[in-house]
């Protein structure tokens, strides 16, 4: 476990967020061969690291900027930024929870844009820089899928406020099973897939409790 502040925020790593980080990079047992593609995995996981963590960070500083206080953990599939004891107005809700996606979407094109004008880069920088933009583009329009718990789907709770819950839980069920079939059509691994219908199962549950 590692534990540290950063900007006055309380970070915590657990250990299975780098080995999900480490399959991941190695394509699950695929690679990892030889002394360059273990270098590739482990560049593979300091550019997730950085993602993700870059991602929960802007949760927490706009958390921060709205008064409250914040910490991070970065846990086997993915992270969390918490705020305990704070209460945020929708429009603070939304802005906490898109500042996430955002600062990773510009990390990510940051990333393109330093891969395609640097020249005599070496191979493994190349491809770290090429690692970190994709996994920041995906896992940042991955969250903007507006399926509840996704960062999304947080955004369309934010939006149309308590009243319209009933609704909101409606559309996160549909968007969900749609994006799992379309996923499944694509044969884009199996993983996404069961994801959404699991997240899709859990807003059914809350919405058969909905009073």
């Amino acid at each position: 476990m590692i534990r540290f502040t950063f900007f006055g925020i309380p970070v915590e790593i657990q250990p299975w967020f780098w080995v999900i980080m480490a399959l991941l990079g190695s394509g699950f047992g695929k690679e990892g061969a030889t002394a360059n593609e273990a270098l590739g995995i482990a560049l593979f996981v300091i550019a997730g690291f950085i993602s993700i963590f870059i991602h929960e960070l802007g949760h927490a500083l706009t958390g921060k900027f709205y008064k409250a206080r914040p910490f991070i953990v970065l846990h086997s599939f993915g992270g969390i930024a918490a705020f305990p004891g704070s209460q945020f107005t929708r429009l603070q809700s939304f802005l906490v929870t898109f500042a996430g996606p955002l600062v990773q979407i510009i990390l990510g094109i940051a990333s393109f844009v330093a891969l395609y004008f640097l020249q005599g880069l070496s191979d493994s920088f190349r491809g770290f820089l090429g690692d970190l933009a994709s996994i920041s583009i995906f896992w940042a329009l991955l969250n903007l899928i507006p399926v509840y718990p996704l960062d999304g789907g947080q955004m369309l709770f934010a939006v149309m406020g308590p009243k319209r819950r009933r609704l909101a839980l409606q559309v996160s069920i549909g968007v969900a099973v749609l994006a799992a079939i379309t996923l499944i059509v694509l044969k884009i691994g199996i993983m996404m897939p069961i994801f959404m219908l699991y997240f899709a199962y859990q807003n059914f549950e809350e919405l058969r409790n909905f009073r």
